[in-house]
């Protein structure tokens, strides 16, 4: 399945991605070398779990989280 992905954190990115029938946000995640914490996905505004199991043609926006101290 495709899934295109809105990466926004220090500079903005849009990318394609291929993944496996059924794979979850998580997948994504790390199917693009990203750590799962570091992340907030979102799909038309509102926020998705990480175990949510994405379809074909879904654009999934994801918002890195800053902190500090």
């Amino acid at each position: 399945m495709i899934v295109t992905v809105h990466l926004h954190s220090v500079k903005r990115e849009t990318r394609t991605i291929e993944l496996e029938n059924g794979a979850t946000v998580d997948a994504l995640i790390r199917t693009l070398g990203l750590l799962p914490d570091s992340w907030i996905a979102t799909r038309e505004g509102e926020p998705v779990p990480t175990d949510r199991k994405l379809e074909d043609g879904d654009e999934v926006k994801l918002i890195s989280v800053v902190s500090g101290g």
